[in-house]
């Protein structure tokens, strides 16, 4: 017999990455699972279901169920079922019980405040299988909750729903949740939301258009300071195993703390089994600092600030032309 199953988890707990490799595993068999999701959730864009890992698959909302063949399917997936209405949640039971299809859902169990969202509450009252999705708090605990941070703070106020990834919400354990305490020194990668990190980025590249070249498809890290971000830094990769650091710019005021080279020496270790070469374009003023960590100069982009900036770069009360290149091998 079919069954409903309910698979719970904070936040980064691989929920969403769990649900594309069971559609994958259906697929392997020879059979069709139908991915759905919430059609509020836009987050990855459309009829796309996205994991912070990198993986991906098409989707449909569950506001069309009742325009789809259900008896194509042999099992159908929810992604973000907390956000679920009561009604929705008794159309699938009714896919299970009526039809014999089973079906897996996966979300959140309660909100931000510690209470249950309306989708979870049904599914935790009607599911025929209930499994938790585990994943730690800063602390190393189990984190069972979810807060929301606004300006550094854990904030426990507001509407229940407000759409954002790991650059608004956290996962902590109960404990830490309660007293709004978060790492004081952590550093996290960044996958959805980076637009929020754009002022501290352009303290290093004064241009948003230059930014939004590298910003969608590099990789961002963050070094939090009691859940502030005290420093960014962007990787990508640039072909084959060799990668840039595109921008690395410290908080005005949280400078002189050594928090760039913590964030450095991170991305060293970071990208030391999956790249040979790790590049960086800088200014006369920056090279000492990157010689610090065996960069050595190998080239010059020229008249690159002067030809890719409408206004002039000045350091040092002059002005800048070329790019000075330089390079470390992993």
């Amino acid at each position: 017999m079919a069954k409903l199953y309910f698979r719970y988890g904070a936040m980064g707990s691989s929920k969403t990455a769990n649900a594309i490799m069971v559609q994958y595993n259906y697929q392997e068999r020879g059979q069709n699972a139908l991915m759905l999701k919430p059609q509020l959730d836009n987050r990855d864009g459309g009829k796309i279901v996205g994991s912070r890992s990198g993986l991906s698959a098409p989707c449909r909302f569950v506001e069309e169920l009742d325009k789809i063949d259900l008896k194509l399917y042999d099992c159908v997936i929810v992604d973000e079922a907390q956000f679920l209405t009561k009604a929705q949640v008794q159309q699938l039971v009714d896919i299970v019980d009526q039809l014999n299809i089973p079906v897996i859902c996966y979300g959140l169990r309660a909100d931000f405040r510690g209470e249950l969202f309306e989708g979870s509450q049904w599914l935790m009252a009607w599911a025929d299988t209930i499994e938790e999705i585990k994943t730690v708090c800063w602390c190393g605990r189990k984190a069972t909750m979810i807060a929301r941070i606004v300006n550094g703070e854990v904030v426990k106020s507001g509407p229940q729903i407000v759409l954002g990834g790991n650059e608004s919400y956290v996962s902590l354990c109960r404990r830490h949740w309660s007293r709004g305490e978060l790492a004081s020194e952590e550093i996290r990668r960044i996958s959805t939301g980076k637009d929020a990190f754009l002022p501290l980025l352009l303290e290093a590249d004064p241009s948003e258009m230059m930014i939004r070249r590298y910003l969608d498809d590099g990789e961002l890290y963050t070094l939090n300071v009691h859940g502030r971000s005290a420093c960014v830094a962007v990787i990508r990769r640039t072909g084959g195993s060799e990668w840039e650091l595109m921008n690395l710019a410290t908080a005005p005021d949280m400078r002189g703390k050594g928090y760039g080279t913590r964030i450095m020496n991170h991305i060293i270790k970071l990208l030391a089994p999956r790249c040979n070469r790790l590049r960086v374009g800088t200014s006369p003023a920056n090279v000492g600092f990157y010689e610090r960590f065996g960069f050595r100069q190998d080239g010059l982009r020229q008249h690159f600030f002067a030809e890719n900036y409408p206004n002039p770069i000045y350091e040092n009360g002059q002005p800048l032309d070329d790019m000075i290149m330089m390079s470390k091998l992993l």
